[in-house]
Parts: C-alpha cells; sequence; structure tokens
C-alpha cells in the first residue's frame, strides 16, 4: 500500500496526503463492491472488498490524477508557507490574527476533497437478481 503515494523526492506531507486520498477512494469503492455483493446475495467465496477495490485503483487513471493533483497543490501549499513562521500542520494553526477557516492549511484541505471527489472509482453497476417462487435466486 505504501506504493500508492511514496514517490522519488516527495514530502513527508504530500506522501500523508496521497495516501489518506487514496485510503478514502478506496474504501469508498470497497463498500460498494461489498454493498453490491449483499444486494445480489452474493454467497461464493470471494476476495475482501478492500482488496478488489484496492486491485482496482492501483492501475486506475484515477490513481495517477491523484497522485499528479496532490503533487502540485502540496507544493504549492509548501511554497507559500516557506516564507511565513507557521506552527506545524496537525497543531494548532493561527498566522497572527488570521483564524484557521482562513488559512492555507483549510485552503490545502478544501482542495484535496475536492481533487478525491473528483476522481473516485465508478459505483459498480447492479444487475437485477431473479428469484424462484420461495425467495432463492435463480442460477441464471
Amino acid at each position: 500500500m505504501l506504493r500508492i503515494c511514496q514517490t522519488s523526492g516527495s514530502s513527508p506531507l504530500e506522501n500523508i496526503v496521497q495516501l489518506i486520498s487514496a485510503a478514502v477512494i478506496i474504501f469508498e469503492h470497497s463498500f460498494y463492491i461489498c454493498n453490491k455483493r449483499r444486494y445480489l446475495q452474493d454467497k461464493q467465496k470471494s476476495d475482501p472488498s478492500f482488496y478488489v477495490a484496492l486491485e482496482q485503483y492501483m492501475p486506475s487513471p484515477q490513481a495517477a490524477a491523484i497522485r499528479e493533483g496532490v503533487s502540485v497543490v502540496v507544493h504549492t501549499f509548501q511554497g507559500r508557507l516557506s516564507t511565513w513562521k507557521v506552527k506545524p500542520l496537525f497543531g494548532r494553526f493561527q498566522i497572527g490574527k488570521q483564524s484557521i477557516r482562513d488559512s492555507p492549511k483549510t485552503e490545502l484541505v478544501k482542495t484535496i476533497v475536492n481533487i478525491a471527489l473528483e476522481h473516485r472509482l465508478p459505483r459498480p453497476q447492479y444487475q437485477a437478481v431473479e428469484h424462484n417462487t420461495d425467495g432463492v435466486p435463480t442460477g441464471s
């Protein structure tokens, strides 16, 4: 899973943001796969939905778009902050009298969320399951 986010020359912040973005997308898709299996009453033994979602995410164009988008946004964020004296990203964050709502950190988070939302994996398609008179799915 670490391969998802590690690229040469990446900052720790970039790696963390890429990993979190990828994990959110993979977990969301895993939920849809699990839900689809339940809807289709899939009783066969199959891989856990997380692994299926991970295998679909890794080679997807969405994964590449996330890596590229996050890299650009994080580098821009770090470039803007390099001239300011700021407390650590995950600690209390205020620059002078500027509140956290107006801070570059908030802008970074909003942008990352938008990137992740724009590059989600497509939802699996549901197909109707035919049932016999006893409510048991038919094998068609």
